[in-house]
């Protein structure tokens, strides 16, 4: 009898501890850089062009973030392009995908204040354009749980 009694103290103290880790993983998962921790909408310049951008923390992968942009043109935008990738302390690193699979560029910027500045750069590598991108927007509301 003694050692069921053990065994089933054994198992709730298993229980336990996975239960604590699984919070720690979710609750300990926070984004390190504040700023990417919850949905921001960006607007700014890449190249000559008018770009409006929303990123929001990746609930599944610590300091990443995933979003899209769409490029501006008067009252007119362009399909949105889909962007993921990561956050490092103040630098911002995503690729972006026009078709959903293949990637069609690589944003690599960092945050100074509210504003993102960095270089794009095409899959190939042929065309390279600076960008800068104001924070205009942060709201808890659309960030994903």
């Amino acid at each position: 009898m003694r050692w069921m009694l053990s065994v089933r103290l054994s198992l709730i103290v298993c229980l336990c501890i996975g239960t604590v880790q699984a919070q720690e993983l979710q609750t300990g998962s926070a984004m390190s850089n504040p700023v990417f921790a919850r949905a921001i909408e960006l607007r700014g310049q890449l190249g000559a062009k008018q770009v409006r951008m929303h990123l929001q923390p990746k609930t599944e992968d610590r300091d990443s973030v995933e979003g899209s942009y769409v490029v501006v043109a008067g009252a007119q935008q362009s399909q949105k392009i889909l962007l993921a990738g990561e956050v490092t302390a103040d630098r911002l690193s995503m690729e972006e995908s026009v078709d959903g699979t293949d990637v069609s560029g690589q944003w690599d910027g960092d945050l100074q204040g509210q504003t993102v500045r960095g270089i794009w750069l095409s899959a190939d590598g042929n065309v390279r354009q600076d960008f800068t991108l104001e924070i205009v927007n942060t709201d808890p509301q659309k960030t994903k749980k």
